[in-house]
């Protein structure tokens, strides 16, 4: 009986410390074939993509996504399907989200991620804004002046 307790202790603080929170951060910027060739980094970027951050937490059902990249516009416009397309995919949904024309956004925050200067949409003037701020869903800004693509998703 005591040897049955013993494993049952040695099984639980095994199962604990397996489960602490997965952290993937990638403060200074990466290029394309960095970030696509990376096993941590799970995100459709374009080809044309260069200065690119990431971010993601996870911790049993709680997660932060973040990403943030430059290409030309139309690159990160074209993006915003792909990336949608992506995430639709991984959740096995269908979605649509309106595409807003934006001149100013608060600050954002990056959910269980600690402070991550790189992502600042709350410093595009021009934009577009697509997604909803609610849990597993995507949320996108297109820097228009900059060509700069901001994503985050979190639970």
């Amino acid at each position: 009986m005591r040897l049955l307790l013993y494993i049952a202790a040695l099984l639980g603080c095994l199962s604990l410390t397996a489960c602490r929170p997965h952290v993937d951060r990638f403060d200074k910027p990466l290029t394309y074939s960095e970030a696509v060739t990376n096993k941590d980094i799970d995100f459709p970027f374009p080809a044309s993509s260069h200065d690119i951050y990431f971010g993601m937490y996870a911790d049993w059902q709680a997660y932060t996504r973040i990403a943030r990249f430059q290409a030309p516009l139309q690159d990160c416009i074209h993006q915003i399907d792909a990336v949608l397309a992506w995430d639709d995919q991984m959740y096995h949904r269908t979605s649509s989200y309106p595409r807003i024309t934006i001149t100013n956004v608060t600050p954002q925050g990056v959910g269980w991620l600690d402070s991550a200067s790189w992502f600042s949409p709350e410093t595009i003037t021009h934009g577009i804004y697509t997604g909803k701020d609610s849990s597993h869903t995507p949320q996108i800004w297109v820097d228009t002046d900059r060509g700069v693509f901001y994503f985050i998703e979190s639970d």
